[in-house]
């Protein structure tokens, strides 16, 4: 979790020597006499973190700066320093440094302001998000998360030290609800970003009376269409629309199964008549083929009866012929050999002819018993298609039709069932809203969210402190949920101790609290300054001075000087004494003597009281 504390101040302008307190990081003690700048110190700090004066808390640097005219503040982070200037009498603080994730420029200490310095000082503590918190007890109002809504947890001014209100609760204008939600942050995160807003009465009973015009809207249309759908139905015979509609849906199953039957049986016909068309025209191929070669036998046998004939009418003569080679005469001799071949091949061939028709007579046969099966199979699948066609088809169309209309009814049975049953709910609910009640704002206390597992922590260390400090009944100490303060003995401060007591208190109140949030890594700066804490303490004569709670709670300060950074600005003569410098202890001595050859003076270089002239 981010820290931050505070190294040093300066007020400078005006023609002065700057005037500068320089601080440790542990224990810091501003000390003097009255009137030598010791409160003007906090009021200094307390301009740079964003101080706006009023006329019920004015500035004392603002109202009388002694011609000085800005004021600085230097704070370390874990990543450098961070330097915050501003102009006394301006709304302006310029921010620069070396803390590389904090922007330069100029920031407002306007709260509407665009760039507003609270975001920086949220930044240090590592919030970055806008939170709001809630603000008042009824309805829904929230403000912003600010720096200014926790300082008084971490810095406490000299008017109020000793106030007898809660110091957990911010002075001044901030409500009870909105501090306590603050810090109620700062322990747990839970902020008002959730909350859910209360409606105005009128608005609620606007609203009552748009829903109820709503809801009997929704009885009227409801009963308009149940009135319809009784009307609709009673002029059917309905039994039961869901026996009905299994019925329909059995006998569309049974129809569908012959349908597909059929369907299938005639899908294999037809692959028969295909393979039986396949046959035909093979065996026509065949016949073709048969008559071709007919034809050609038919056309062998008369060719070679024509040689043969011719051969038988011819005598074997001798004939003188002349030779073309040599051009001698010779005798040619006609050979009549063949015709016995020929006569032989002629019955060769007719015999073929004769086995042929017999094949054609055996293929003849064998297409007209195919024909046949193709006829039979034809007849067989027409009485299936017409089967089909005039009865399966329009059977299952009947029935499809009675289920559509089966199942119409059936819906329209369940849509009655169901606006019966929401035009119940309906008027159930138009009654329940037309008695009831606008609800006014409920109050909610932001103490109801605290828990006592958070509280816890926190009394265990105010009571550590308490106990170092010797502060008598420091065990019975709590943190009383009634007025968020603490009481003593069962006892509040405000009604049971001095202005001395409130003061010693509340600085012991807010002490543990920042250090408890320290301890749980919740968002706090790394500072703790108070001014006058023990200025109106007084304590019996008799008690020895190691016994003394202003003794006790400074050595308890000394002993913890290394865990945080604490500024104590105090009178020195309230001081049950003046602590050392010990650099090694982390003590930080600043003393302002009020005296001009002594020391320091005060916090202003050349400024002096009139009788110190």
């Amino acid at each position: 979790m981010n820290r931050f504390y505070i190294e040093k101040l300066v007020v400078s302008g005006g023609g002065h020597k700057a005037s500068v307190i320089d601080f440790r990081p542990g224990l810091n003690f501003v000390l003097g006499p009255s009137n030598t700048g010791k409160s003007l110190v906090m009021d200094c700090m307390d301009y740079v973190f964003g101080f706006t004066p009023k006329k019920n808390r004015p500035s004392k640097i603002v109202d009388n700066s002694y011609g000085y005219d800005r004021i600085a503040l230097h704070l370390a982070t874990d990543r450098g320093t961070v330097v915050l200037e501003r102009k006394i009498g301006d709304s302006k603080i310029s921010v620069n440094g070396t803390d590389p994730t904090v922007d330069h420029g100029s920031y407002s200490v306007n709260h509407n302001a665009k760039k507003n310095i609270n975001a920086v000082y949220l930044h240090l503590l590592g919030i970055d998000e806008p939170h709001s918190v809630r603000s008042a007890e009824t309805g829904s109002k929230t403000q912003e998360l600010t720096w200014r809504s926790m300082l008084h947890l971490f810095f406490i001014r000299q008017a109020d030290v000793a106030r007898e209100s809660s110091s957990l609760l911010a002075p001044g204008s901030f409500g009870p609800t909105a501090s306590a939600a603050v810090l109620l942050y700062l322990l747990t995160g839970q902020d008002a970003d959730d909350l859910e807003a209360d409606e105005d009465p009128k608005i609620s009973a606007a609203k009552k009376k748009a829903l109820i015009g709503y809801i009997q809207e929704k009885v009227n249309e409801l009963s308009g269409r149940r009135e319809k759908l009784e009307q609709a139905l009673s002029s059917e015979e309905i039994t039961s629309p869901h026996t009905s509609v299994e019925r329909v849906q059995k006998e569309i199953s049974e129809l569908q199964a012959q349908l597909d039957a059929a369907s299938k049986e005639s899908q294999q016909i037809m692959s028969q008549i295909y393979e039986w068309n396949g046959k035909l025209s093979e065996s026509q191929t065949v016949g073709h083929n048969f008559a071709i070669l007919r034809r050609q036998y038919q056309s062998d046998i008369r060719r070679i009866g024509f040689i043969v004939e011719g051969a038988a009418s011819t005598s074997p003569v001798r004939k003188k012929v002349k030779c073309p080679v040599c051009g001698e005469e010779t005798e040619r001799t006609y050979d009549t050999t063949f015709i016995d071949a020929s006569a032989a091949e002629l019955e060769k061939i007719k015999r073929h002819l004769s086995e042929l028709n017999d094949a054609q007579h055996s293929v003849a046969r064998q297409q007209e018993k195919i024909m046949a099966n193709i006829r039979a199979l034809e007849e067989r699948k027409g009485a299936i298609d017409t089967l089909i066609s005039e009865q399966l088809r329009p059977k299952l169309s009947a029935f499809e039709e009675e289920l559509e209309k089966q199942l119409k009814l059936m819906r329209l049975s369940n849509e009655l069932e169901i606006i019966r049953q929401d035009e119940v709910q309906y008027r159930s609910d138009l009654f329940s809203k037309e008695t009831e009640e606008i609800s006014t704002p409920q109050k909610h206390s932001i103490f109801e969210d605290y828990g006592y597992d958070i509280i816890h922590g926190f009394e265990e260390k105010l009571r550590e402190i308490l106990r170092a400090s010797k502060v008598g009944g420091a065990e019975t100490a709590r943190l009383n949920m009634e007025n968020f303060d603490i009481e003593i003995g069962g006892l509040k401060k405000s009604v049971s101790m001095g202005g001395g007591f409130c003061g010693i208190l509340n600085t012991i109140t807010t002490l543990a609290m920042s250090s408890y949030l320290i301890e749980l890594g919740r968002p706090a700066p790394g500072f703790y300054a108070v001014d006058s804490s023990l200025t109106q303490l007084s304590e019996a004569e008799h008690k020895e001075q190691s016994d003394t709670i202003k003794q006790n709670f400074i050595e308890y300060l000394i002993d913890h000087a290394h865990e945080r950074q604490v500024i104590l600005v105090e009178q020195t003569k309230r001081m049950p004494f003046i602590p050392s410098e010990d650099e090694e202890r982390g003590v930080h001595v600043i003393r302002f003597t009020r005296n001009k050859q002594d020391g320091r003076y005060g916090l202003l270089n050349e400024v002096f009281n009139p009788e110190d002239q």
